[in-house]
């Protein structure tokens, strides 16, 4: 009977221990599994500043306000372009609006009712709205207009409404930046002897004798860096290290090539086109209409084709077709329309009238009008100068010099090559409408107009589905399951099973002859990984991967990729960890060290020696030469960008030795072989030194701001 009493006593304390793991899982399992649970509540934040959130709902719904603005207003459609710039423009307004607006509260700075409309309405409207309101016809102000536009802003459409209200805002923001930057430059000040101690430094150059010990000539098995060594590094240097959490993927491509298949089908339509081709009455509008490449409309040379086209086409008749022809993955098949011969260069002047600034009919009317003048005797020097559009030309009278035949727009490049000397010519282009003369014309070259059907060899769905299903055999056969979720609280088994992940990726990869390609440091708000196209969902799916986990197969243009996800490469969203950077961290202080070692050796060997000569004997390095050193020098002799060098080189006296000093290349020793004046030396100017610093601070003063807050920015997650 005790027995069994001790039995229920023990099966209660066990059957209470179990339900309350149950009920703890149950728990558990509700808040990781929950979109709403506290541990994902800040799952739909777009971005933090400081603290303050930014959710993705309110940050979605002033993206779609500013896209549908914008589509009203062009009468465009949405491009993926058009979006990238509507979502960074609303993040960089939170940002500034968190950053620079608690700064200017702090300031007791503000934009009031009455500036607001002062800007707007005033005699000297900002920029922004004399553009909005410029009158298409005479391209100046209209403030009658603007007036109207603001007397009826009620019965303006909700997008034009909702466009001048962000308009204004905007003006607001801007306005309260300039006198945020205006507050911050009347801060500061260069004085008279900063002013001339600057002239000093740069009054001298100097021609250096120098020998340099390099970092790499030191052996790193002499050294050892431990991770104490590379943690205090860090802590100095923190200021270098800051960045966003960033990832570093490996993967693999298959590329989508065509097959025979696809070879053939190319070959039936082309074969099913040429009787068409060979006598439609409108070849130019068949190529475009039906094969791969529109008419070109030029006139080729014999270089410029396939060499089989070529052979034919200078020897065939007018009308003629060519034989079909294989030319970089297509089939081509050419008719003559005309042949003649045609200068290989002009030289040419002309007169435009932009699109843009005579919109309609106006350019066209312009040009016209221009070229009468011309054609009665006035002087198209003149002329050019006074209405040119064109800034490259303007100032030259027009003339474009010399130019080699096709290098210009066709309608521009048929007149220069098709023209006589000495014609006026009016013709228009995209660029507007063109007034132009032939000044001269060079050589004679047979050249030929050729409408070329082409059809170009592609693959088809059965290709793509043939490569596809070698990426996902791959993808498949790599995967191997991740350890369960106990597993994964230790750190050592998650690393142990993503080095093997890593393992594993990289033999099947070798065995099936693939390259493994690195994208390191990937940033989350990347779009693209170089070489690899229309690449943002790779980038999206590192963030959100573990690492050792192997993607699915993503269909990139004619590219397939399987990814691996090698290193997730932490950060405070500010600095970045320690860990993240420790091979920098352990290269550094390798090469301090070694630097520190150098730096001992050119001591000895330079302790009492006058010469560049005994002690570049001592160390065993040969002598460089640097000319012409000055305070304002970028490069050092042959060694490139060596700051510290120049610095130093360029206020030495001459026979004077220095040394050693660290470079970005090695350790150096220094001495001056000839000092003179540097005639290129700046005048001391104190207004432009102040007004200087004044426009650094209209660009540096928020950018200072902004990198002493803490910005979290996570739209990576969703874009």
């Amino acid at each position: 009977m005790g027995t069994l009493e001790t039995l229920r006593n023990k099966a209660g304390v066990f059957v209470t221990v179990i339900l309350g793991l149950a009920l703890l899982a149950f728990v558990l399992g509700d808040l990781l599994g929950s979109g709403q649970s506290i541990f994902n509540r800040g799952e739909m934040e777009v971005g933090r500043v400081d603290g303050v959130a930014y959710d993705y709902t309110e940050y979605q719904a002033a993206v779609d306000r500013q896209l549908k603005m914008r589509q009203a207003l062009s009468g465009q459609g949405q491009t993926e372009q058009m979006q990238s710039q509507i979502r960074e423009m609303v993040w960089r307004t939170f940002l500034q609006k968190e950053v620079l607006g608690r700064e200017c509260e702090r300031l007791g700075l503000a934009v009031t009712d009455d500036e607001l409309s002062n800007l707007v309405l005033g005699n000297d409207p900002m920029p922004v709205v004399k553009q909005v309101f410029t009158n298409p016809e005479t391209q100046e102000f209209d403030r009658e207009r603007m007036l109207n536009f603001l007397q009826n802003l009620d019965n303006v459409t909700p997008e034009q409404r909702e466009y001048w209200y962000e308009l204004e805002r905007g003006i607001a923001d801007e306005q309260l930046m300039q006198k945020y930057t205006n507050l911050v430059s009347k801060g500061l000040w260069v004085t008279t002897n900063q002013a001339e101690q600057l002239q000093k430094l740069q009054q001298n150059q100097a021609d250096v004798a120098y020998i340099v010990t390099r970092y790499a000539s030191e052996p790193d098995s002499l050294f050892s860096v431990t991770d104490t060594e590379a943690k205090a590094y860090y802590e100095r240097h923190k200021e270098s290290y800051r960045r966003d959490e960033r990832r570093d993927i490996a993967y693999v491509t298959f590329t989508v090539r065509p097959q025979d298949e696809d070879r053939d089908v190319a070959m039936q339509a082309m074969q099913k086109d040429a009787v068409e081709f060979a006598t439609t009455e409108n070849p130019t509008v068949y190529v475009t209409q039906l094969g791969d490449e529109p008419y070109a409309g030029r006139w080729y040379a014999k270089e410029d084709l396939p060499t089989e086209i070529a052979e034919w086409a200078f020897s065939a008749q007018d009308g003629e077709v060519s034989p079909i022809v294989y030319d970089n993955e297509a089939f081509k098949m050419a008719r003559l329309i005309r042949h003649r011969s045609l200068p290989d260069s002009a030289n040419a002047r002309h007169i435009l009238f932009s699109a843009d600034k005579y919109p309609g009919e106006r350019a066209q009317q312009m040009a016209d009008s221009v070229a009468e003048l011309i054609r009665k005797g006035a002087d198209f020097k003149a002329l050019a100068e006074q209405y040119s559009d064109d800034p490259g030309s303007k100032s030259k009278g027009g003339d474009l010099d010399w130019f080699a035949q096709g290098r210009m727009v066709k309608p521009f490049n048929d007149a220069c090559f098709e023209g006589k000397k000495g014609e006026i010519q009016v013709i228009a282009s995209n660029f507007g409408v063109h007034i132009i003369e032939v000044l001269g014309q060079k050589g004679g070259t047979p050249r030929v107009d050729l409408a070329i059907l082409v059809h170009n060899i592609v693959p088809g769905k059965h290709t793509y589905q043939q490569v596809f299903n070698e990426a996902s055999s791959f993808a498949s056969l790599v995967h191997t399951e991740r350890p369960g979720w106990f597993a994964s609280l230790s750190s050592a088994k998650e690393k142990a099973y993503a080095d093997k992940m890593i393992k594993d990726f990289d033999s099947l990869a070798n065995e099936r002859t693939l390259m493994v390609q690195a994208g390191d440091d990937l940033e989350q708000s990347q779009t693209d990984i170089r070489g690899l196209e229309n690449s943002r969902e790779v980038v999206r799916w590192a963030f959100g991967a573990k690492p050792g986990d192997v993607s699915s197969v993503f269909e990139l243009g004619d590219t397939f990729v399987v990814a691996l996800l090698k290193d997730i490469k932490a950060s405070d969203g500010v600095y970045a960890d320690w860990t993240a950077v420790q091979k920098e961290l352990i290269d550094a202080v390798l090469r301090d060290k070694k630097a520190a070692a150098i730096e001992a050796k050119l001591k000895d060997a330079s302790a009492g020696a006058s010469s560049m000569d005994a002690v570049a004997s001592k160390v065993g390095e040969g002598v460089k030469h640097a000319n012409a050193v000055n305070y304002d020098s970028y490069s050092f002799g042959s060694d490139g960008y060596e700051p510290a060098l120049v610095g130093v080189a360029s206020q030495l006296t001459k026979g004077q030795l220095v040394g050693p000093i660290r470079g970005n290349q090695g350790v150096y020793m220094v001495q001056a072989e000839e000092v003179t004046a540097n005639t290129n030396a700046r005048p001391s100017d104190i207004k432009q030194s102040r007004d200087e610093f004044s426009r650094r601070a209209s660009y540096e003063a928020y950018s200072a701001l902004e990198q002493m807050s803490k910005v979290e920015d996570r739209r990576g997650k969703f874009f």
